[in-house]
This record gives structure tokens, sequence and C-alpha cells, in this order.
């Protein structure tokens, strides 16, 4: 009961910021100055994440145009290389999750250097995965990659479904292993597929999907050899910056710089831009050279 309240009060915070950007004007100036804050923190490559969604001035298509256009203006200052993955929220009817998956195939086909991805995500609690299949893989047939919000609550058989279906990245992974309510089936796919786990640990402690930092399951993944991807989750409902979720794993698991540094190349390997991961890996590897890490 208390997980489900702490999950209710984030999602209020969200429906907050979604009435702050309901007309293009303030959803530009938010995208703009979201990509200033994350190239100010030291990022190199974000994956921006939006639900298109229809307001008093905008309806979705409109939306995500606004925000592709806030992209393209925003790259001619900044140096980080920006792309953007469409999200359905499992709130969503299936009309609507229909819909998105179109309007992202559509901006896809347009500008395949931002448009890269598509994703479920949302209230945990709420909705079926199984309901929004049809929606992702019309996307991934279309070329666009695929990511899951899985397991940030115990729900083993949909878990289990998640990871058979094979998306491209998984985000959270909160309860997959066996000891935080996962299934030995369920972790043992995962291990034998590999599939990129982004792992957001303030947002997991906040939401107290993960009781604290020490008991979180990075650890796990991490021994068992999953690629993992260090993610902020929403940087302003969890108060946190890139920058700072490195500065707890490394803290709070005893990484040395190196194995730091070795995260942050791996995961390169696993981001949606496929044309941008050899920038990122060579940009890497002089920062790792000259610090000689």
């Amino acid at each position: 009961m208390y997980t489900s309240l702490i999950f209710f009060s984030c999602f209020q915070v969200f429906g907050i910021a979604h009435s702050l950007t309901s007309t293009p004007e303030t959803l530009a100036l938010a995208t703009k100055l979201t990509l200033q804050e994350f190239q100010d923190d030291g990022c190199c490559y974000i994956e921006l994440r939006s639900t298109p969604r229809d307001t008093q001035f905008m309806d979705k298509r409109q939306y995500i145009d606004t925000i592709v256009k806030a992209i393209q203006k925003s790259s001619i200052h900044l140096t980080m290389i920006t792309r953007l993955i469409v999200s359905i929220n499992r709130n969503s009817s299936l009309k609507d999750a229909e819909d998105i998956s179109t309007i992202a195939i559509e901006f896809h086909k347009k500008y395949p250097d931002i448009v890269v991805g598509i994703e479920l995500s949302g209230d945990p609690t709420v909705g079926n995965f199984k309901d929004f299949i049809p929606a992702l893989s019309k996307a991934k047939n279309a070329g666009l990659k695929i990511t899951l919000h899985c397991g940030e609550v115990c729900n083993p058989k949909e878990v289990l479904e998640m990871i058979m279906y094979k998306p491209d990245r998984i985000g959270h992974g909160t309860c997959i292993h066996p000891k935080y309510g996962g299934t030995d089936e369920a972790w043992k796919k995962l291990c034998e597929l590999k599939i990129p786990v982004e792992v957001c640990l303030t947002s997991n402690v906040n939401t107290k999907s993960t009781s604290d930092y020490e008991s979180h399951h990075f650890k796990d993944l991490y021994d068992a050899d999953i690629p993992l991807i260090i993610c902020t989750d929403d940087k302003g409902v969890f108060a946190t910056s890139l920058s700072q979720e490195y500065r707890l794993c490394a803290e709070t698991f005893k990484l040395t710089r190196s194995q730091l540094s070795r995260l942050a190349l791996n995961a390169c390997q696993y981001v949606f831009a496929d044309d941008s991961r050899k920038k990122l890996n060579d940009k890497l590897l002089n920062f790792i050279d000259k610090n000689e890490l």
C-alpha cells in the first residue's frame, strides 16, 4: 500500500508538469531548458522521452512536432547529441496507443536522426502489457527501437512476458531477480538474453520500489554481467542529475574510476542512435585516455 501511494504521489507531480507544458511555447521552452541542463551536467548524449497528448492548444502530432523542432533548434548551439523516444502511457486507451505508434512511425520516417524509439511506461499498477503489443510491434516493424518499463512492481507473469518479447532495452528491472519478488525463470531468461537494463537508482529509492541504495538490484545485474545504462528517469521529479546518479552508484557499490568509466563506455553500445555509437565511443575513449582512467 505504501509503494502504491508513493507511485500515486509521483504521478501527481507528472500531472502538474503536464499542465505547465500545455502550449507549444511552454513545451518548447521546457525542452530547451531540459537539454541545456543535461549538457551543463556534462552529458554528451541524451534520449529525451515524452508522451504525446492532446491539450487545449495542441493535438498529439503537434505535441511531438513541437519537441522535434525544439531539439533541432537547440542542436545549433549544443554539442550534446539528442534523440527522442516517444512514450505510450499504460493509462492510455488502446486507440491512443495505436495513434501514438502511428505518430512515432511518421516522425521516425521524417526525422530518423531524431525520433529513434518508442517505449511503454507510466504507472506500473495500471494496464496490461499484452494489450499494447500490437502498437509496439507496429513501431518495431517500422524500424523504431523498443524499451519497456519492466518490473517496477512485483508482477512475475508480466515481467516474463516483457522479457520474452525481447525489447532492445528494459527500464528499471527491479522485480526480476527472485530475491526482489521475481522468479528464477525470469532472471534466467534475462541473463540468457542479456537485455540491457536502464538503471535509475534515485527513482527506485524515491518510489520505494527499492528500500535504499545499498539494497538496490544494481549489484545483482552488474555481477550477472547484464548490460547496464545509468539513467536519471525524470530528473525534475526526482531532483537528480546523471552525474549524481553515477556518483551514487560509485559510492554505494564501491566502484573504481575505471569501472565507472567502463560502465559509461559500455552504455554507448546500446544507445538507440545507431549512427552515433562510434562518435560517442571515441569521445569517451579519448576522455578515459586523457584522464588515465
